[in-house]
């Protein structure tokens, strides 16, 4: 499974490029910014996690 994640300003494209991807049998969805930011968030700290900058026991204090 391969992930893609796209970002851009324009609405018109973005529905052209989740039709292709819906042609090609790709799942594909629009995140809210809301979504996207969390995602980041949540990247962010696992990132952290693996490089050692921050503990598991921050990261369960990030998340109350």
């Amino acid at each position: 499974m391969e992930t893609l994640i796209l970002r851009g300003h324009s609405e018109t494209k973005a529905k052209l490029i989740l039709k292709l991807a819906k042609e090609l049998d790709f799942s594909a969805k629009k995140l809210t910014s809301t979504e996207a930011e969390e995602i980041g968030i949540a990247m962010s700290i696992d990132e952290g996690i693996k490089s050692g900058i921050l503990s598991s026991h921050e990261k369960d204090e990030l998340n109350r």
